[in-house]
Formats: structure tokens, sequence, C-alpha cells
């Protein structure tokens, strides 16, 4: 159980480290990763953030031996799942929940651990594991 609360820690935490790296806003010291960050404030933007940020947790999950093969077929989904999401999660709190500027980036920047977080959790759920 500790196992699995770890993974879905450490998943949730380096994906907000790589949305930072890659959102790239104004006020940061170092530049922008051609093709990854973010290039202007649109909702289809922030989708491929979204994506590209899951990609590369991904891959170094992979890279460092730490995604196992059981783990693919539910990363592989929740890299569609979570992007696709995202759009109507942003409709829901303008339109739907019709929160206002200061309200509304609070909102937003709760979807920054919160997706993640649901994310992996949802993954410690669907994947076949031997430990549970």
């Amino acid at each position: 159980m500790l196992r699995r609360v770890g993974r879905v820690a450490g998943f949730t935490l380096a994906n907000m480290v790589v949305m930072v790296v890659l959102h790239g806003n104004s006020r940061q010291w170092w530049p922008k990763i051609p093709y990854l960050s973010l290039r202007d404030e649109s909702v289809a933007e922030h989708c491929r953030l979204l994506f590209n940020t899951l990609a590369v947790v991904t891959l170094g999950q992979a890279l460092l031996g730490r995604l196992p093969r059981e783990r693919v077929a539910p990363r592989a989904a929740l890299l569609v799942a979570l992007p696709l999401a995202l759009p109507a999660l942003i409709a829901l709190g303008r339109h739907g929940l019709r929160l206002r500027p200061p309200a509304l980036e609070r909102y937003y920047l709760s979807l920054v651990p919160l997706l993640p977080l649901l994310g992996g959790a949802w993954e410690e759920i669907v994947a076949p594991n031997a430990e549970r």
C-alpha cells in the first residue's frame, strides 16, 4: 500500500516539476524548450503542454527502468485521456462554475497537481499488479 502511494506521489511530483519547466512564463530564468514549451495561452496549447508533460515523465520513467510492462497500456490511455479532458475542465471552471479571474486562476493552478494525482491513482487501480 505504501509503495503504491509513493508511486502516485512520485508521478505527481515529477509531472508538476516538468510542467513548471515546460510552461515557460516571462519570469523564468531558463530558456523555453523548443517543440515542448508553451507557445501561447490557448486551450489547445495547454492540452499540448499536458501531453508533453506526461510524455516526458513517462519517457523518463521508461529510461530509468521505473515503468513496468503492465503499466504501459494504462499509461498510454492516460496520455490520451487527460489532455482530452482538459478542455472540458477549463470550460467547467469558466462556464459551469462561472469563476472569475482570481478564483479562476486558483482553479487552473489546482489542476496542475490534481490531474497527475488522479491519473496516477487511476493507473494504480487499473494496472495489473502482483503486490495487491
